[in-house]
């Protein structure tokens, strides 16, 4: 009985279960128990947006450097066609993400909340098509070397390129009037989209850069390669540590589990990282670690983007064998 009014006097709460203090006898301790939080949290997303927005704007003008150029400086190949409108998509998924952001936030787009983040899905799903494009075209150029030379349509980089382009702004029109207009069938084909978003193409992309690792760098027999490869590699196994979660958490919380705007947030802060590195993977990857002075940006590049290596791949047998015979 004394203990028990001895806790009566002081105030506290004992829970008749567990025996448990509650918390709710210390009220000033939990408001600054929730303050301590709520600052930590705030100091750890303003770090976070700030080192986003760095990652960004780096990001930009890296892509914007890809852009001119491949277009003013550069010669044209099937390589510079994927890699300047990858290099487009990559730009305008970090133009509409920011417009998104700042017109949710300061309301100064012009444009729909809803609609700012559907134009940064859809550029997102764009970049996501060019890479797997990319990567299987490579990879039967790798595989099929023969057959790839003989059988390649002469433009077809740009007809593929094109069809993406049309292919993700009809679908983004299509499906941003379905979810406009609320109809039952629209769920068909949202499903359609999301699974091709985050499980098809991922797929696809997985299966080719395992072909592609294992042909360019694990092969006994493997030939001198363009550094393109090495590159595209790199980008691939970014993208799949990048961008391939933004597209899986948005099919997880449309079918599975409620909207969650944490999840959201680390998905866009990794769309944004992979829509930023593939500029410096090209520098990184360009130039010579033995060399010491500064190289032109455009010798570095030109040492990415060159097409040499897929001209003199895989010689037939007979040329092979004159140019053995002529060497002895």
């Amino acid at each position: 009985m004394a203990e028990l009014s001895t806790t009566a006097s002081l105030g506290l709460t004992i829970d008749g279960v567990s025996g448990d203090y509650s918390p709710s006898a210390f009220p000033e301790e939990d408001a600054e128990f929730e303050f301590s939080s709520f600052i930590y949290y705030l100091l750890l997303f303003g770090c976070l947006f700030i080192v986003t927005l760095i990652v960004s704007i780096c990001g930009l003008v890296g892509n914007a450097i890809v852009i001119c150029f491949l277009c003013f400086i550069m010669k044209k190949n099937p390589i510079t066609t994927y890699v300047l409108n990858l290099a487009v998509a990559d730009s305008c998924v970090l133009v509409t993400l920011a417009l998104a952001i700042s017109d949710s936030i300061w309301d100064v787009g012009g444009i729909s909340t809803d609609l700012g983040f559907g134009l940064f899905i859809s550029t997102h799903a764009t970049s996501l098509y060019l890479l797997t494009a990319i990567s299987v075209e490579k990879c039967l150029s790798v595989v099929f070397p023969i057959w790839y030379r003989c059988h390649r349509l002469e433009h077809l980089s740009e007809i593929v390129c094109a069809l993406i382009w049309a292919m993700s702004i009809l679908v983004f029109g299509i499906y941003h009037f379905f979810i406009s207009a609320e109809y039952e069938d629209s769920h068909i084909m949202i499903w359609v989209v999301h699974m091709i978003n985050s499980v098809f193409c991922p797929l696809l992309v997985v299966i080719c850069t395992v072909i592609l690792f294992i042909k360019v760098c694990c092969s006994l027999h493997r030939r001198q390669r363009g550094k393109f490869y090495t590159a595209l590699l790199f980008a691939l196994l970014f993208f799949l540590i990048f961008g391939v979660p933004l597209s899986v958490m948005i099919t997880v919380q449309y079918f599975i589990v409620d909207f969650n705007p944490i999840m959201l947030f680390f998905g866009g802060v990794c769309a944004i990282i992979n829509s930023s590195v593939n500029p410096f993977i090209y520098f990184l990857i360009g130039r010579k670690k033995t060399h010491r002075s500064r190289e032109p940006l455009k010798v570095v590049l030109e040492r990415v983007f060159s097409d040499k290596a897929d001209c003199r791949e895989d010689q037939s047998p007979p040329t092979m064998i004159n140019s053995m015979m002529m060497t002895s």
